[in-house]
């Protein structure tokens, strides 16, 4: 069975409740957000470049963008818990740059600011500063440059996300935050030329690609090579807890505390690729998969019997769901879900065993998870010589539409292009499927080794549009060989405004239909 959970798409929480819209408020308060990011990468970025790095200046940053950025409603609360944060560490920041500056005999460079750090959080004035900043840059700075460093911003979170989860491993990941550091610098620098933001969001995407990389070494190193595993979705009478999102070294931290206790542990939405490492076949308490992933988040956690457990960066709109069996270990705690401090699980545990569970359980067909990437590119080795391109097809979002598309796509591509699709499948010789699932990584590991080691043009679909496929994009789009086309994206990613930018600055087309598509691509 292939990997396909959300064939009626009309149950899409995403489109039915609006949780992938953002509201002028938030958007207010995230410009707010911006100003703070950039007066406190000023200073530390000072800091950094005299051998002084400041790392609670770090923490700040980098946990604040992996909230900030595509979050659907972050509330009040998450806004003054970030603001006191930074009201804390700014004035210290400040006065390290001016002993060093003393010390060296050296004039301090200050930034100015709109922001009063040194007062305490008004939500109405932050919004009306926030509504100030945006109004500034509508009128200072050209649409397609407004475009580009929202993208930037995009890949900033992919960044930071990996980073954070980079270091869970005990893996540095300086590069990457000097990056960060650079990208909102540049902010304040306010320059106009639109080719070097083009030229830094570039760089920044190869950053996040070595990112990617370490991430994948750093879990096998630690889990074992993942390979294909069949992933259990039946459910089982007893108490249980929901792990959500995609850092896995927390489920590792959940299934550590509970191993003693009679309680079951089901993976929701991308943490389904923990069940691909070895080393988590030791836990008994884990049961396999629950429910349909994040476009179904409403239904899933709702009908869920037990706690749910929002692993970092794991950002949904809380606010539409139901109370009191929602915890998270993110860095900001939306209103009504309870936070988990220190790998403390002790309150999760009680509340499961308080839940109702599962009654009677449902057995459901398993599914078949994950790859070989050696054993791929093998393969396509062996038979590229019959063919004169390839197409690679990524993750799918598995919308009625985009499943039509690809089965068309699949059907109708011409005998002598090899189609790799990690998703949407047909039986034809020329398709290889591969049920990739939520591995982010796959599209571009395996497009490298196809432009390193297969001398064959290569166009690569990108179904769904996220932070990390964004990232994913830029990277590809620069090998000159390698065409690209995306689906729809959610305006919280790329509103259209920002899609035709993207699509103008970065050579990535629309998927329009099958026929117009391998048109363009084969010149027939």
């Amino acid at each position: 069975m292939n990997f396909n959970f959300n064939e009626d798409y009309q149950y899409d929480s995403c489109i039915s409740r609006g949780l992938c819209s953002i509201n002028p408020r938030t958007s207010s308060l995230q410009e707010v957000l911006v100003l703070y990011l950039k007066l406190t990468s000023y200073y530390a970025l000072k800091l950094y470049e005299n051998g002084h790095p400041d790392e609670d200046a770090r923490n700040i940053i980098l946990n604040t963008i992996s909230v900030m950025v595509s979050n659907f409603e972050f509330s009040e609360n998450d806004f003054k818990t970030l603001t006191a944060e930074f009201n804390k560490i700014l004035p210290p920041l400040i006065e390290k740059y001016k002993t060093i500056c003393k010390e060296k005999n050296a004039e301090p460079d200050f930034m100015e600011s709109s922001l009063k750090f040194n007062q305490g959080t008004d939500i109405i004035k932050s919004i009306q500063l926030g509504e100030k900043e945006f109004l500034k840059k509508l009128k200072n700075i050209s649409p397609e440059l407004r475009d580009l460093y929202r993208i930037s911003f995009v890949l900033a979170k992919s960044i930071c996300i990996n980073i954070l989860d980079l270091e869970t491993f005990g893996v540095d990941a300086e590069e990457g935050y000097l990056s960060i550091l650079k990208l909102l610098n540049s902010l304040n620098a306010n320059t106009q030329d639109t080719e070097k933001i083009k030229e830094m969001i570039e760089e920044i995407s190869r950053v996040d690609n070595t990112l990617m990389n370490s991430l994948k070494t750093a879990r096998e190193q630690r889990y074992g090579k993942a390979g294909v595993k069949e992933v259990s979705y039946t459910t089982t009478p007893g108490k249980a807890i929901l792990v959500v999102g995609s850092n896995i070294r927390e489920l590792e931290d959940i299934l550590e505390a509970i191993k003693d206790e009679e309680i079951d542990v089901y993976t929701h939405d991308e943490m389904i690729l923990a069940n691909t490492y070895p080393k988590f076949a030791e836990y008994k308490n884990l049961k396999g998969q629950f429910g349909q992933g994040i476009e179904n988040c409403l239904l899933d956690f709702a009908t869920f019997p037990g706690p749910i457990i929002l692993t970092r960066h794991s950002l949904y709109n809380v606010e539409n769901l139901y109370r009191g069996l929602l915890f998270t270990t993110d860095f900001a705690t939306s209103k009504g879900v309870i936070s988990i401090k220190d790998k403390d699980f002790s309150e999760v545990i009680q509340s499961a065993k308080d839940a109702k569970g599962f009654k009677t359980g449902r057995q459901c067909e398993s599914v078949s998870v994950g790859f070989d990437y050696d054993a791929v590119i093998s393969e396509v080795k062996e038979r590229i010589g019959r063919y004169s391109h390839v197409f690679v097809i990524g993750l799918g979002a598995y919308t009625l539409e985009q499943k039509a598309y690809f089965e068309k796509l699949l059907s109708q591509a011409p005998e002598d292009v090899l189609i790799i699709s990690l998703s949407y499948c047909v039986q034809r010789e020329n398709v290889i499927c591969l049920n990739a699932c939520f591995d982010t990584f796959a599209i571009t590991a395996i497009t490298d080794r196809l432009i390193k080691e297969v001398q064959t043009p290569v166009t690569v679909f990108f179904p769904k549009c996220d932070r990390h496929t964004i990232s994913q994009m830029i990277y590809l789009s620069q090998d000159e060989n390698v065409n690209i086309f995306v689906g729809k994206c959610t305006p919280i990613m790329l509103n259209p405004n920002m899609m035709t930018t993207f699509q103008k600055v970065f050579r990535v087309k629309g998927l329009t239909s099958v026929k117009k598509n391998l048109e363009e691509i084969l010149g027939k």
